[in-house]
């Protein structure tokens, strides 16, 4: 089962602080990654998929990103 990075945050009892501070992140960028903002760089990609052990993948990221540009047409 995968699931969006949102819902891991919160199902797993972080902030997007706690979690940031997890990763070596911002807060602000991990934010904007799970709203579908912005797409991780590769090294902090790779940082979160190993932190979930790949329950939020790349393509959820993605997916993300594309509904949310869809919404804003």
């Amino acid at each position: 089962y995968f699931m969006r990075l949102k819902e891991w945050i919160r199902g797993n009892g972080f902030t997007y602080q706690t979690f940031a501070d997890e990763i070596g992140a911002s807060k602000r960028n991990v934010e904007k990654w799970a709203r579908g903002e912005r797409l991780p760089r590769w090294a902090e990609a790779e940082k979160l998929f190993v932190y979930t052990g790949n329950q939020v993948t790349g393509q959820d990221l993605y997916d993300q990103q594309i509904q949310r540009k869809k919404a804003s047409l």
